[in-house]
């Protein structure tokens, strides 16, 4: 598969990105947004899959191959890099999937720009912008392998001590009433899941458009035991989207 690896220069911030068939137009494009410590390499695999479909992943700031400034790590700030990548490319009617705490990001991002979001879909976390406590950066730190990476082959230290610092508890369950698009929310079932049932629920309360799906053999790391479930998952979700495209 060949893929194409460029970056977009975000206020002064390079932001990473991958893309692949950039050409094909019949599909709804995927924009991915990873994962705390992830980086567009982590979802070559998935856009492969996904293929012939055109599918970008952003490189949030601080990991990876992005730039790593000393501040700016707030909800906007992340915000702001999906916005200079979408911005970039020119994209329209596109679906977007955010994993983990970048979640919120993708909310954010889809509440100020409805009107060219034709699909969501939420992977294992609540419509919660969580504010990190002191010794954050050394817990996570402390953390095991990632998807077979530590966390110093992840993002830099700078980028960590910046999350933390800036981050701050910001509730965006009222606002998912805004959103119209289709939606689909993945939630992992079995132990260490980041969204619990009841938050589950929660979803489909605020956004009644939206379908929940189980991955009772995964925990938060939905792409495991075999990423064929999260691809079949959001293949189904996605055809569905082409549909109304």
């Amino acid at each position: 598969m060949i893929y194409n690896e460029s970056w977009i220069n975000n206020n002064g911030i390079k932001i990473h990105f991958i893309e692949i068939n950039a050409n094909i137009t019949k599909q709804t494009p995927l924009v991915i947004i990873p994962g705390l410590s992830e980086s567009a390499e982590d979802y070559i695999s998935v856009m492969e899959k996904l293929s012939p479909r055109h599918c970008i992943t952003i490189t949030l700031r601080g990991r990876g191959k992005s730039d790593t400034p000393e501040a700016g790590y707030s909800l906007d700030d992340h915000k702001h890099d999906i916005e200079a990548v979408v911005n970039h490319l020119v994209l329209k009617d596109f679906i977007l999937f955010g994993y983990s705490r970048s979640v919120s990001y993708a909310i954010k991002y889809v509440l100020e720009n409805k009107e060219i979001v034709k699909g969501f879909i939420i992977g294992d976390y609540p419509a919660i912008h969580t504010q990190l406590p002191q010794g954050w950066v050394e817990f996570f730190s402390s953390l095991p392998p990632w998807r077979g990476k530590s966390l110093s082959q992840r993002m830099r230290y700078t980028a960590l001590q910046g999350i933390q610092k800036e981050s701050s508890q910001v509730i965006l369950w009222d606002a998912l009433s805004t959103i119209v698009c289709p939606a689909l929310i993945i939630r992992a079932g079995k132990k260490g899941a980041a969204l619990s049932a009841e938050a589950g629920e929660k979803y489909l309360d605020k956004m009644p458009q939206a379908s929940l799906i189980v991955f009772n053999e995964s925990d938060h790391n939905i792409y495991e035991p075999t990423l064929d479930t999260f691809i079949q998952a959001i293949e189904s979700f996605m055809k569905d989207c082409d549909a109304k495209k």
